[in-house]
Formats: structure tokens, C-alpha cells, sequence
């Protein structure tokens, strides 16, 4: 059998003997989607991953995740800029499909499960990336932290303001100087 690759798809002609039933003189032209499944040394088949399930898996990481990128700009300094940074990783998050990481709808497995040295890989690289996003005093403050989750939460409780009748009055006070 002789295959090569011409413009997107791939050109195959079996040349001798008949091999499952095709016939020597046959040739056929297929997509690479539609390729017959590959088989191991013995000839038995092996299940292919497909691509589009392994994107939707949110503990799959791809060739280009980089633990030193800095997923957003500028970098949280503080309450002042928490709320724009907040959203920012947040999208940056579910853009990555990483985002129920860190709100919990995707618990932590248990130790022994299989899925468990995915989601410390996923988690290890979602805390560098929040770690790469805020100024270097505040990373130094939860780089401790073993979760990804348990990062966000603590920044959300130091920086986002909750109270905003106490926002308001005091922006009301300010205001009112002379």
C-alpha cells in the first residue's frame, strides 16, 4: 500500500495482493477525518482520541499552555483595579475552559481517582497563571495557597468591595469637602 498526502487529503492505492477485500486495481482518496482507524504492531485496532473531546474536557492541556503566561493586563494592584481583573481572568479562564476549576463546579478528585494527576496539573497551571497576574507583593501573599480556587477566593475576599452603601456614603463624604 502506498499513501501520500496532496492538498488535504490522502491519495491511498493498494498495489499486489488483496488485502480485506479490496481489490488490487482499487484506489481511494480520503479526508484525514475519515481515515481508517490505526491499528497496533499485531493489527489490532486502537481507539483515536478526538480532538474536539479532549478541548471540552476542562482538565486537558494543550501543547501551547504555558505555566509563565500572564493571561491578562494590567496585573491586579489592588481593590482599585480588582473588579476590570476579575472579569478579565474570568473570561480568560472560560476561554480556556479552565473557569469551573475555579468557581467549584468541578470538584476536586479523590487522591487515588485517575483523573487526579490531571486536575494538579490543571490546578498547578491555572495558580501560576493568577500568580502571574497580580503585582509581585500581592503573589508573594497567596503563593502558598494550594488551590487555584482557594487563590481566587482569597483575593476576592481582600480586593472586591462588598459594601457598597459604605462605598457610597463614604464617595458621598469625600464629595461634600471643602
Amino acid at each position: 500500500m502506498v499513501s501520500e498526502l496532496r492538498s488535504g487529503s490522502y491519495a491511498v492505492a493498494v498495489v499486489g495482493e488483496t488485502s480485506h477485500g479490496i481489490h488490487p486495481a482499487t484506489s481511494t482518496a480520503r479526508s484525514p477525518d475519515h481515515a481508517p482507524p490505526a491499528a497496533n504492531s499485531q493489527g489490532i485496532p486502537v481507539p483515536q482520541r478526538n480532538n474536539s473531546e479532549d478541548i471540552e474536557n476542562p482538565l486537558y492541556l494543550s501543547a501551547n499552555e504555558n505555566p509563565n503566561a500572564v493571561l491578562v493586563s494590567p496585573v491586579l494592584t489592588g481593590s482599585g483595579n480588582y473588579a476590570s481583573w476579575s472579569i478579565s481572568m474570568r473570561v480568560a479562564l472560560e476561554v480556556k475552559n479552565k473557569w469551573g476549576l475555579v468557581n467549584g463546579s468541578i470538584p476536586v478528585p479523590d487522591k487515588a481517582h485517575t483523573q487526579y494527576g490531571a486536575w494538579r496539573r490543571c490546578n498547578l497551571i491555572m495558580s501560576s497563571w493568577i500568580l502571574r497576574s497580580v503585582h509581585t507583593s500581592i503573589a508573594q501573599s497567596v503563593m502558598y495557597i494550594g488551590e487555584a480556587k482557594e487563590i481566587w477566593n482569597d483575593l476576592r475576599r481582600r480586593f472586591s468591595q462588598q459594601d457598597s452603601h459604605r462605598i457610597s456614603s463614604l464617595q458621598n463624604e469625600i464629595y461634600g469637602l471643602k
